[in-house]
């Protein structure tokens, strides 16, 4: 689904954030992007998206990721950000579900019906009609996975997803993330959470991949871990 060739990103300075990295993802793949500070987890998100110059090439269903191209590639990829602050920007939940869909050209009733059944399937339709400023966190979080999902997209990056949130609302995301039927690629400094959602790893140093494994292969090698700056899951860090 997702073919990445010798992708380098360079930004001010000569600072390069990726350099010739080579990646497959296949359609299915629950991908976990791992790395420390710095690692190139974010600008490969926006490579992907096309946010960000890069050089090298990305090949998404068979199109290649160039400006022409965009449009196209991005009614099938979801991009769930870090601050869902910045994703939510209509003043409802609902408001911000079907802006999307509806300026693709789908009816107005159409799209709240859509967005109906995606926010029962969340289990979150009590935040239909709620303002986003007057939200928690998780909730935010929640809605703007909501939105992502009312364009149907083949695969979902998230960035961070369950970052600043509380114990019961970390757990609220995840399982809504594993429930999710798309290809799926998570970044997350959570790797306890990596690995309760992604079957396979890709860590990342200083831009370039490190390794790509099955999730036990990586998030077990205590060593390999240490040597790029992470530490072991908390849920083996005992054992």
């Amino acid at each position: 689904m997702i073919d990445i060739r010798g992708l380098t990103v360079e930004y001010e300075g000569g600072i390069k954030a990726l350099d010739g990295v080579d990646l497959v993802i296949s359609e299915g793949d629950s991908l976990g992007l791992i790395g420390a500070n710095g690692a190139g987890k974010s600008s490969l998100f926006r490579s992907l998206t096309g946010l960000t110059a890069f050089k090298g090439s990305i090949m998404f269903n068979g199109l290649e990721v160039i400006k022409k191209n965009m449009p196209e590639i991005r009614k099938d990829i979801g991009y769930v950000i870090q601050e869902s602050d910045d994703q939510m920007f209509m003043p409802k939940v609902i408001e911000d579900m079907i802006f999307g869909p509806v300026n693709y050209g789908m009816a107005k009733d159409d799209a709240v019906k859509k967005a109906d059944e995606i926010l029962e399937q969340l289990e979150i339709s009590h935040l239909k009609d709620r303002y986003n400023h007057k939200i928690s966190g998780g909730e935010k979080k929640m809605a703007a996975i909501a939105t992502i999902l009312m364009m149907k997209p083949k695969v979902i990056l998230f960035d961070e997803p369950t970052s600043s949130l509380d114990p019961h609302n970390r757990r609220t995301v995840i399982n809504a993330i594993m429930e999710i039927e798309a290809t799926k690629i998570v970044a997350s400094h959570d790797l306890d959470l990596i690995y309760d959602i992604c079957d396979k790893v890709a860590l990342l140093n200083r831009g370039c991949i490190v390794k790509v494994g099955s999730k036990d292969e990586i998030l077990r090698d205590k060593k390999l871990l240490e040597e790029n700056g992470l530490e072991l899951p908390l849920s083996f860090s005992g054992r």
